[in-house]
């Protein structure tokens, strides 16, 4: 039910930003945009487009997260913090996760640890490195169907590590489970092309803005060849027969 009443309101937004852009509206889609919900399906296409790019400029923004505000400069902070503690999680085993999600709920379960795998599962697909993708995406779908779990309950997601380890005792929870990680594979390695050719566009027309002065440096500084003559010596103005056009 949640997933349908969410993708009727993304077909709601969809519909009213084509239009205001059709329009020419451009601050009434960005505003239209900033009021769509992030999940898994959509967060490395609206969050990491906000956040990635802007990282390897040293730009502090801020994006937005079911409608409330979410620190760029929080994130990385969190990310350094607790870069070490991170790093277990994503190599750990499916006993070791419970253990440490059980212990350290606090980091690991946090908005920002939901984001850290989200992200950084698409950098690392961009760079090629698929078995480490794999990694980050079936720890990082552990934390985000946590917080699923918790979300309806209202709930802190810590709340439920044990409920949720426990319904793994049935084969239909475990295919379920990685359903839903192949899922979010699939649009890791789809968004990583995407962001390739978005950067490669934005590359060429980079340069092509850059080579643009210098055109029009040059077409300023032709002279016609009438004006180009009487800077030039006599012998050099001679035509056919030695005549001087001048």
């Amino acid at each position: 039910v949640n997933r349908i009443t969410r993708d009727r309101k993304e077909e709601e937004i969809d519909a009213e930003v084509k239009a205001a852009q059709e329009r020419g509206d451009k601050e009434k889609a960005a505003k239209m945009e900033a009021k769509r919900p992030l999940h898994v399906d959509n967060v490395c296409r609206v969050a990491e487009e906000r956040t990635i790019v802007n990282f390897s400029s040293g730009r502090a923004d801020r994006t937005v997260k079911d409608g409330e505000e979410f620190s760029v400069d929080s994130y990385m902070d969190f990310k350094e913090q607790h870069k070490g503690l991170l790093e277990e999680f994503t190599n750990a085993d499916w006993e070791k996760s419970h253990q440490m999600l059980a212990a350290r709920g606090d980091i690991l379960l946090d908005d920002c640890a939901n984001n850290y795998f989200m992200l950084t599962a698409l950098e690392e697909q961009m760079k090629g490195n698929t078995g480490l993708v794999k990694k980050l995406g079936r720890q990082g779908q552990i934390i985000s169907q946590i917080h699923q779990l918790a979300k309806p309950m209202k709930r802190p997601p810590r709340d439920l590590v044990h409920r949720f380890f426990d319904k793994f005792d049935s084969g239909d929870s475990q295919a379920a489970f990685q359903e839903g990680v192949d899922h979010f594979l699939g649009h890791i390695a789809r968004r990583a092309e995407e962001k390739k050719k978005e950067e490669a566009d934005e590359a060429a027309n980079a340069a092509s803005a850059a080579s643009a002065p210098e055109e029009e440096a040059e077409a300023q500084e032709a002279v016609p060849l009438v004006e180009a003559m009487y800077t030039m010596k006599r012998e050099e103005r001679l035509g056919p027969r030695g005549r001087d056009p001048l």
